[in-house]
């Protein structure tokens, strides 16, 4: 998956077969080999996760047919008024908030492209507010349960619910955003003082044109089903609900509104992700049945000793600089037996202070490389869709002081508050 050999789906899937041949093939032979059956495998998969995620996907693959984000985003152009710092502070922090309810990659998938018309609209390049849009979205995915995949698998994993979970992250999410933005000011301020040029009026035109709200009808029923959804997120613990159950009870409720056609509605969930986190959870089973995850938590445990503070710092470094190289959704999966172990082991572990780490760790050490979260992928390809070539050294220029300035901030937060 990190060297980009095959697609990322395409080896999760090969990884899980690869588990099941060792167990049913090999174990013929060797009965020491039978570590994992298919059945035993399913267990494995987080199922809470697969329909939290299918549920939001078939929510967004309705509301973003309204374009209320493309109409959003040209209004905060028209009230920054040609001032291309103030537009760009405005672009990262709508960027963040949308990632935080309503999935990064699909905050990335709507804003980015309209983005790269507002940049070339004021007179500056791209990159300038591409590169901080898609680091906010990674920050402000850690905020909910919903904004990001480490979030929500760690999230369901713990069984917690869209309060619990906002209690303990969204502020530090908050917080993150402050060294974002004041880096994005330092690294871009020769652009921003290039740039607020006076557009011609053809350009604003036709960026207007591509900022209207399709489907009025559409955005009211989405819009209602979307609070009365969240509502359900906030109260779901009063039910035991599973935030799963929430997510498919909102889908549920706007396609019987709706009545969309089905066919091309669901054409619109990206099955592949699905899959991948499937195929997934089966390898990382395959990984804890052998033995290797106990190897590896033995280790890390051997570093920490009884210290709360040094795993602490151990869970967000570790993952944090592990997720610019291995895509942060398989690490998160990985890790996550680990932190158990540690949780067990250390005296004082049990405030859950190592899986916020985890978390954190994950969301924000995604952002040093584009290989290291879903958004950054995305968005590098829609950038070469608009003929900008983003290189894996230019996004490390950006992402890497972003990395250490908000995993240092988020180590600080966790040692003071846990």
């Amino acid at each position: 998956i990190s060297l980009r050999w095959m697609h990322e789906t395409a080896a999760a899937l090969l990884g899980a077969v690869a588990v099941w041949l060792v167990h049913y093939v090999g174990g013929a032979f060797f009965p020491a080999l039978r570590l994992l059956s298919f059945e035993a495998s399913m267990s494995f998969v987080d199922w809470n996760v697969i329909f939290l995620i299918l549920g939001m996907m078939i929510f967004m693959a309705m509301f973003s047919e309204t374009g209320i984000f493309n109409w959003m985003a040209f209004r905060a152009f028209r009230m920054a008024r040609g001032n291309a710092w103030l537009l760009g502070m405005v672009l990262v922090l709508l960027t963040g908030v949308v990632s935080a309810f309503l999935n990064d990659v699909t905050a990335i998938l709507l804003l980015v492209p309209l983005s790269i018309e507002i940049a070339q609209t004021v007179g500056i390049h791209p990159f300038a507010y591409v590169i901080p849009e898609v680091l906010a979205s990674n920050i402000g995915g850690a905020a909910t349960l919903i904004g990001d995949p480490p979030s929500t698998i760690v999230g369901s994993h713990l069984g917690l619910s869209f309060v619990e979970y906002l209690v303990h992250m969204a502020p530090v999410a908050i917080l993150c955003m402050v060294p974002l933005l004041l880096l994005t000011t330092l690294l871009y301020r020769r652009d921003f003082v290039r740039g607020g040029k006076r557009p011609s009026p053809a350009l604003v035109a036709r960026l207007e044109a591509d900022a209207r709200i399709t489907n009025r009808g559409l955005l009211v029923k989405t819009a209602l089903v979307g609070a009365v959804t969240l509502v359900l997120f906030l109260t779901g613990d009063m039910f035991g609900m599973p935030p799963s159950v929430t997510a498919l009870t909102g889908a549920a409720i706007l396609i019987a509104w709706v009545r969309p056609d089905m066919h091309r509605m669901l054409h619109e969930v990206d099955w592949t992700t699905l899959v991948f986190f499937i195929g997934i959870f089966v390898v990382v089973g395959g990984l804890e049945e052998s033995g290797v995850i106990t190897w590896l938590a033995g280790i890390i445990g051997d570093l920490a000793g009884d210290s709360l503070t040094v795993a602490t710092i151990l869970m967000v470094w570790i993952p944090g600089l592990a997720s610019g190289i291995v895509a942060n959704i398989p690490f998160t999966v990985a890790a996550l037996p680990i932190a158990d172990y540690l949780t067990a082991a250390i005296p004082g572990a049990g405030n859950g202070v190592v899986y916020w780490a985890l978390i954190l760790g994950a969301d924000l050490g995604g952002n040093s490389t584009y290989l290291g979260s879903a958004p950054n992928i995305v968005a590098v390809g829609l950038l070469a869709q608009a003929g900008y070539r983003l290189s894996f050294g230019r996004f490390m220029r950006d992402g890497v002081p972003v990395t250490l300035v908000t995993l240092a901030l988020a180590t600080l937060w966790l040692l003071v508050r846990y």
